[in-house]
């Protein structure tokens, strides 16, 4: 199944969709997404070349900028929320949940053109919270107007939240949350090129001196700036172990590390297996454990 443009005119948009074979595009948007795979879903591809397995329980939040495609070789259900940007800056401004609606206007000013892969492993009470909403709003309406589904979709994204990289938000946006989204949308776009991620070329790029930008990453991610581009590229590789057949050493060519050496001691050291045993134990997900 294709489609050129999904028709959610409604502030609050909640669907089911079911991909029945080939390519499932999804094209930009005016608004922010949260798309779930109930079933396996294949593999997804976004427009900078990224490749993610979509097992059942993959959570991806997409941006208004984003085009992905999904390839499913067999029938597969997906969960979809769609938040219109005004339709958050309601949330914001005169709701109870405000910090959740914030956070996930925060990480959709973070995506750029990248978007980003929630943890594989959603847990169970985030997917009975969107099934619940699907089964009970999907293709209806005015679900934005409605009493219930408004309270729903704010929990869903407390939930969603431990997921995300801790983006802080302050009641107000400032000029240095403005200044570390970017940043962040920056080492998505250019993850595989890690000249471009080197602390001092950063600084230069945002116009910070080197500590002062550290320091400011620091403060609103709650992670140091080091720390959090090796997480990203570290997870792009265990995407990549997941959804394509490249060898370890093709992987770690394609993501711009220095050879496969490097890589292996980089993902043992967060994953405690080399690429490739976690490539052999990628079907059993509760054999990992990470640092």
């Amino acid at each position: 199944m294709s489609i050129s443009a999904i028709p959610p005119p409604e502030p609050l948009h909640i669907a089911e969709w079911v991909v029945t074979s080939g390519p499932l595009q999804v094209p930009p948007q005016s608004y922010l997404a949260l798309l779930l795979a109930l079933d396996d879903a294949g593999t997804c591809h976004n427009q900078e070349g990224l490749t993610y397995a979509c097992p059942a329980g993959t959570l991806l939040l997409l941006g208004p900028a984003d085009r992905w495609q999904l390839n499913s070789q067999q029938p597969a259900r997906l969960a979809w929320l769609c938040f219109s940007l005004d339709y958050l800056a309601s949330q914001i401004a005169g709701h109870s949940q405000a910090a959740d609606w914030q956070l996930l206007q925060a990480h959709g000013a973070a995506l750029g053109s990248a978007g980003h892969l929630a943890a594989s492993k959603v847990p169970p009470a985030l997917v009975a919270l969107l099934t619940l909403l699907v089964d009970c709003y999907a293709g209806r309406r005015g679900v934005a107007q409605d009493a219930l589904a408004n309270p729903l979709a704010g929990t869903v994204l407390r939930a969603l939240g431990p997921l995300l990289a801790p983006v802080h938000s302050e009641p107000t946006a400032t000029h240095a949350a403005s200044v570390v989204r970017q940043v962040l949308a920056y080492i998505r776009r250019h993850a595989a090129v890690p000249d471009r991620l080197h602390l001092g070329h950063l600084a230069q790029e945002f116009a910070y001196s080197p500590s002062h930008l550290s320091a400011l990453f620091r403060q609103h991610m709650r992670e140091p700036l080091h720390q959090y581009i090796v997480r990203h590229r570290l997870q792009l590789v265990e995407n990549q172990l997941q959804a394509s057949v490249l060898t370890v050493s093709q992987i770690a060519d394609e993501l711009g590390f220095v050879d496969v050496c490097h890589l292996n001691k980089q993902f043992k050291k967060r994953y405690h297996l080399t690429p490739t045993e976690y490539r052999r134990q990628r079907r059993r997900p509760s054999s990992l454990s990470y640092a």
